[in-house]
């Protein structure tokens, strides 16, 4: 049996230790008063959000007569770049400890060329496109060495609802990562339309547009009465959802089918002197949509840029295709090679592409009437300024422009703070014939240089 001393000694001894915890808590959180603290436990406190303490990899490309590709020009200035970002744009610019220069003195800086139409280049077979790219294409040299920094891959659909499957693709050589920049910011329809497609797809339109209503407006439904159901998309619309947000242009055939790389003929495929009525019916979609439409290679654009404009459509087109004129209304039919310049006076936005080739080839590629469009896709906005067409305003419709038809501006066809570093280097004027590339950045990376590849290298002027 345990003497009585040495079993209160054990007890106070046991009390302490349980005692003491609780001591410390009511010492450091005791509530005025001297009140006990909670009972409850206090909840853990959340851990920091990791941040990303990486430093950020500068480049800066420095003296250069920087074309903005909104139809500006800043001479002898610097584009720093940030990781794959652009950081800023502009004269006396502080660059960051650590910074790779690349003097670009004597020479011209512009965004990279975006590609309307494109094939091959490391593209691959469909979506989703990221599994099957090939960043290793020898193509992808071929046309970073053109200035091509992206393009867009596959179709853009037709007939009479919209479709297709397609993908903007960069041309960043050596890496999966960062080749797909979207997947089917472009679907495609063909007009002329029968009534009755017409009348399907204005009810469609409709449908849809009650449908984005009850989407805005079920929160607030939601909240008077928990029973309410949410809307339902209807079957088969999510190409026309896509339009009707803003999250797809949508690409009118005047005539045909959509973007076929394997199809196209001198011409275009255009047989018609007028298509007026045509452009006519695409605008009357853009109407019914409240948004701007694309048209494909029209031939009589140039009769009604201020229709256009006034719909916010923009122009695709190849100022080298050529339609002859009905000798009995020359003023009203056949092509003109100041359209791009007449659409453009009335703030239509204008990108340009190659025509298609004899033996194939819609869109910028191996194929074309040169052999090989792949290494001029500059001529046929050169051709746009012997038409007429102010020559910065014409490096848009291969940048800025470009880039809005493809409704990925955002990102991409500018020089400015916040976009993708995709930048050129070039001996001279970027529209110029005798002009080479001397270095092309894509994603933040050197991905070209003229003077380490084969093509060009042995060329100089």
């Amino acid at each position: 049996m345990l003497r009585l001393p040495v079993l209160l000694a054990t007890t106070v001894a046991l009390l302490a230790t349980f005692e003491l915890p609780a001591q410390g808590r009511g010492r450091r959180g005791q509530r005025p008063g001297g009140e006990a603290p909670p009972t409850a436990p206090t909840p853990e406190a959340k851990p920091a959000e990791a941040t990303d303490t990486k430093p950020k990899q500068y480049l800066a490309i420095v003296g250069g007569d920087v074309y903005l590709g909104t139809g500006q020009r800043l001479s002898g200035a610097t584009v720093l770049l940030a990781d794959d970002k652009i950081e800023a744009v502009g004269h006396n610019l502080t660059l960051p400890e650590g910074t790779t220069v690349l003097d670009a003195k004597g020479k011209c800086v512009s965004p990279g060329f975006v590609a309307v139409q494109g094939f091959g280049m490391g593209s691959g077979r469909g979506a989703p496109y990221a599994d099957s790219v090939n960043p290793f294409d020898p193509e992808i040299k071929q046309a970073l060495a053109a200035g091509v920094t992206s393009f867009l891959a596959g179709s853009t659909g037709g007939g009479a609802t919209p479709s297709g499957s397609n993908a903007v693709i960069k041309l960043h050589y050596g890496s999966v990562k960062g080749m797909v920049l979207q997947e089917d910011s472009v679907v495609g329809m063909s007009v002329p339309l029968s009534l009755a497609d017409r009348e399907k797809f204005e009810e469609s339109v409709k449908k849809v547009k009650e449908y984005l209503q009850a989407i805005d407006d079920f929160p607030k439904k939601k909240a008077a009465d928990a029973n309410t159901k949410e809307p339902q998309l209807p079957p088969g619309s999510e190409k026309l959802v896509a339009v009707l947000q803003g999250k797809a242009r949508l690409w009118v055939s005047l005539g045909g089918g959509g973007f076929n790389p394997f199809g196209g003929g001198r011409r275009g495929g255009a047989g018609r002197a007028n298509d007026l009525d045509a452009i006519e019916q695409a605008l009357d979609l853009a109407r019914m949509l409240g948004r701007g439409v694309v048209l494909q290679k029209p031939i009589s654009a140039w009769l009604v840029p201020d229709q256009i404009a006034a719909t916010g459509s923009m122009v695709m087109m190849s100022p080298r295709d050529r339609t002859p004129s009905d000798p009995t209304d020359p003023d009203r039919t056949g092509s003109n090679l100041a359209a791009a310049a007449l659409l453009a006076a009335a703030g239509v936005p204008v990108a340009v592409t190659c025509p298609g080739g004899m033996f194939g080839g819609a869109g910028v590629g191996t194929g074309g009437i040169l052999g090989q469009d792949l290494n001029t896709p500059h001529l046929d906005a050169a051709f746009a300024v012997r038409g007429g067409l102010d020559n910065r305003k014409a490096l848009r419709t291969l940048t800025l422009d470009a880039a809005k038809l493809l409704g990925v501006e955002a990102r991409i066809g500018s020089l400015e703070p916040g976009k993708d570093a995709d930048v050129l280097i070039l001996e001279g004027d970027p529209l110029h014939y005798a002009t080479f590339v001397t270095t092309a950045v894509v994603n933040g990376k050197v991905v070209y240089e003229k003077g380490k590849e084969p093509l060009y290298r042995h060329l100089a002027r």
